[in-house]
């Protein structure tokens, strides 16, 4: 009769848990109008750039997309800053864990990392479970985001989580 060591949980669960989830200005007036504007132009130029850097990579993440990191993978970013992650595992870990694990959560970019947050899913006890182990919170900073592709990095850059577009 097999048994399963209860060492193997941990670690089984631990890769479903990584796999599947991440000022104010004073105006001078003293100051001569030029170089007061010089200063706001420069300050505002680089709040643009990142802003529109964010809204454009904000939109080429919008759909849903795929992977197969710790099983398959479905990720579908709304426009709303809601979204939804499913988790299909198979074989040993279907049966240790679950077969299928739905995430409910909020998510944005921000100077270039995709924030996402857990706020809810199914089974209820195992959305838990990964909320303690991993964290309810996942910051991956965006490698690139194409039409077709979209590569996020965990904090450390040594996992890369390689998302096709599927619509």
């Amino acid at each position: 009769m097999w048994c399963c060591p209860k060492a193997v949980v941990p670690s089984v669960i631990a890769l479903l848990a990584i796999g599947a989830l991440v000022g104010s200005r004073a105006a001078f007036r003293e100051a001569p109008p030029a170089v007061t504007l010089a200063v706001e132009d420069a300050s505002n130029e680089t709040a643009t750039v990142e802003q529109t850097e964010d809204q454009r990579l904000t939109q080429l993440a919008l759909g849903t997309w795929r992977d197969f990191y710790q099983g398959k993978r479905t990720l579908t970013l709304n426009e709303d800053g809601t979204a939804t992650m499913i988790v299909e595992l198979t074989g040993l870990k279907a049966r240790l864990f679950t077969p299928r694990l739905r995430l409910d959560m909020v998510w944005s970019i921000k100077n270039g990392e995709m924030h996402r947050r857990t706020v809810g899913g199914h089974p209820a006890d195992k959305v838990q479970f990964v909320n303690n182990y991993a964290g309810e919170s996942i910051v991956e900073p965006v490698v690139d985001v194409t039409e077709r592709r979209m590569i996020l990095s965990d904090k450390d850059g040594r996992q890369k989580y390689n998302w096709r577009r599927i619509k």
